[in-house]
């Protein structure tokens, strides 16, 4: 009896470990700065960083290869920086945004994808 009941014993221990453990990788979070990613209607993608002052931060727009397509400095003495940037003539492909500050980096990536065709009919009648 006490074998049995150590036996289900480390079974519910063992279980509840594993059913804790959780399956997603922890992301390790910028603490010099917090950024705020989307996408716009008009096409643009908008971008807000708070940060402490002190601290320069680049902002990298990357293209599928690695190649920077556009930077833009935030200066030390900023907080708070909130900008846009028109994607829309960009190809379709996968793009990064990355945030670099203070040694640390926060990436977002996101997919420009063509639009669809609507092909139009027209009806004639004679």
């Amino acid at each position: 009896m006490k074998t049995s009941f150590k036996t289900l014993i480390c079974a519910l221990a063992l279980s509840t470990t594993v059913a804790f453990a959780g399956t997603e990788k922890e992301t390790n979070k910028p603490t010099t700065f917090a950024t705020g990613v989307y996408a716009t209607n008009s096409g643009k993608i908008s971008v807000g960083i708070e940060k402490e002052a002190g601290v320069a931060t680049t902002i990298l727009l990357r293209n599928a290869l690695g190649d920077i397509i556009h930077s833009e400095h935030v200066s030390k003495k900023q907080t708070k920086y909130q900008g846009k940037f028109d994607v829309s003539e960009l190809q379709p492909g996968q793009y990064t945004l990355e945030v670099v500050a203070n040694g640390e980096k926060e990436v977002k990536s996101f997919t420009i994808s063509a639009p669809k065709v609507v092909a139009e009919r027209t009806i004639a009648i004679q």
